[in-house]
């Protein structure tokens, strides 16, 4: 189990910013993994080394006012320094605000310095200074947007800098756009997975709305959030009149690195206003929005107790548990997984008085390798069936996911899972739905989690105990082994796992002893 300074630095280096964590000399304590790729140093090869003494204050203005603003930071006289500087490379040009703000005495540390990469904003810039000076008879048109354009992305990252939510963000960006004289309204859209439509969650004026975009539709809105390219369009159609009656708008997908975070929709009154300066503003205010958001949605890992529960549901018949229920015409009970070496050991209840004939049905799927009839109580049949790559199960722990139950049915299966609340959901479901396209996602909750969450434990209970160890109180518990009178052996235990009684007993107290370490070590 991580401790909470490891969970800190690892939630750090997932960040799309350069982070440096300085004491009050200006000694450097941590980097993360972004500064560490930039400045090409090895892990741990920046710590000690003290910051003020590697910048050439003499070099350029920006070197000695950094250097200023941090001292003056961490003497207490600032709350936040900001600076916009240039570092160009011989092979690229590339600009970047510092921000460097004091942590709280009770942290390890003194301030923390971030460098986030401005370079498409300043791109845009530039490509309309260019513009203004290849188009000379709309100059005084031209240095109008262009003093608008710098004036609106300065005044959008300064904001959003500040925003501390990824609600506030959204709220933020809307209200500050709202402001621009040819833009009329505007909204951020998110995802609502029950129905795949894009729904507002925030609106420049508060109004009632029904608004509900679907993720396949020819609407400009849900184009770009399929294709994660800005739309256009001077018919803003039917769908959209209830929220205003400009003439066109442009839809600005919120992507950063491989997630979605909704889509950005500005209205105007004339068809002109979207022209190709327009457009290389607004997708450099999207991109800004997308990766606050993100890191914003990153960072809730240092403080988030709560999780995410989906409940989806699943027909394919690729799922042999699914196919299993349906050939058998029973229920079905899933008591988890023992991860081996190759192959995997999925346990599940049956609703079944015929083990032969349940070995004989599995045994036939191309997914299952082996099939044991381990017990039977009174209702239920305990079965461990061995496969290469456990179905849906495996798929969501790639992406961090835990499968807490299943259900199955003829009809169904039924899968609750759980995951961080930072993790991107729609990316989750559309994953799964690719391998098995009959998956619906059911519903979406937000569920407490202990200081010590499950998954935790259960990890870090695994990696204490052995596969055999867990086998053997996997198969005991749901086997009956515990209960009085007890429904099976330690004999017929021992014999479903191959082995002699005394060992399966050797295996069975030795995960108890584990356990209830585990156990009284957490709690």
């Amino acid at each position: 189990m991580q401790s909470p300074q490891t969970l800190v630095h690892s939630t750090l280096d997932t960040l799309p910013i350069n982070i440096a964590v300085l004491d009050d000399e200006g000694t450097i304590l941590f980097t993360n993994r972004a500064w560490r790729e930039f400045a090409s140093a090895d892990e741990g090869e920046m710590q000690g080394v003290n910051y003020f003494g590697t910048t050439d204050v003499d070099a350029d203005e920006y070197a000695s006012r950094a250097v200023e603003g941090i001292e003056s930071v961490i003497a207490g006289e600032r709350e936040l320094f900001t600076l916009e500087y240039p570092c160009h490379s011989p092979d690229e040009k590339q600009w970047f605000l510092m921000r460097v703000a004091p942590l709280p005495p009770e942290e390890e540390g003194s301030a923390v310095v971030a460098h986030i990469d401005i370079t498409q904003r300043k791109l845009a810039e530039l490509a309309a200074e260019r513009r203004s000076e290849q188009l000379k008879a709309e100059r005084s048109n031209l240095r109008h947007l262009v003093d608008r354009v710098e004036g609106l992305i300065t005044a959008v990252m300064d904001d959003i800098m500040s925003a501390d939510s990824r609600a506030d963000i959204q709220r933020t960006v809307v209200n500050r756009l709202a402001t621009v004289d040819s833009y009329r309204f505007v909204w951020v859209g998110e995802f609502d997975l029950r129905d795949e439509t894009l729904r507002p969650a925030a609106l420049s004026v508060d109004r009632q709305t029904d608004l509900a975009i679907p993720l396949d539709a020819d609407d400009p809105v849900a184009v770009a959030a399929r294709t994660e390219e800005i739309q256009f369009t001077g018919d803003v159609g039917s769908d959209h009149a209830a929220l205003t009656d400009a003439q066109s708008l442009a839809a600005v997908p919120l992507v950063a690195g491989e997630s979605l975070y909704g889509v950005l929709t500005v209205y105007a009154d004339g068809d002109d206003v979207f022209d190709p300066r327009e457009r290389a503003v607004l997708g450099a205010v999207g991109q800004a929005v997308a990766t606050a958001i993100d890191a914003t949605e990153t960072s809730r890992l240092l403080t988030a107790d709560n999780v995410t529960e989906l409940e989806l549901q699943i027909q394919d018949d690729d799922v042999f548990f699914v196919s299993l229920a349906r050939e058998l015409g029973c229920r079905l009970e899933y008591g988890g997984s023992v991860v081996g070496d190759e192959e995997t050991v999925m346990f599940f209840l049956v609703e079944s008085d015929d083990p032969s004939t349940v070995c004989a049905v599995a045994a036939d799927h191309p997914a299952v390798s082996a099939v044991t009839h381990v017990s039977t109580t009174e209702s239920m049949a305990l079965f461990e069936f061995t496969v290469s790559d456990p179905p849906v199960v495996s798929l969501l722990a790639d992406r961090g996911a835990e499968t807490r139950d299943i259900e199955v049915t003829p009809e169904h299966a039924r899968l609750t899972v759980m995951l961080p609340s930072t993790t991107e959901t729609r990316s989750i479901v559309e994953q799964v739905r690719d391998h098995y396209p009959g998956t619906d996602l059911l519903s979406v909750r937000e569920r407490d989690e202990p200081p010590v969450s499950r998954q935790a434990f259960l990890g870090d209970l695994e990696e204490r105990l052995t596969n055999r160890q867990l086998t053997a109180l996997r198969k005991g518990y749901l086997g009956g082994f515990f209960d009085w009178p007890r429904d099976v052996s330690g004999e017929e235990l021992a014999d479903s796992m191959g082995i002699c009684p005394s060992t399966f007993h050797q295996h069975l107290r030795a995960g108890e002893r584990k356990l209830l370490e585990a156990i009284f070590e957490t709690w």
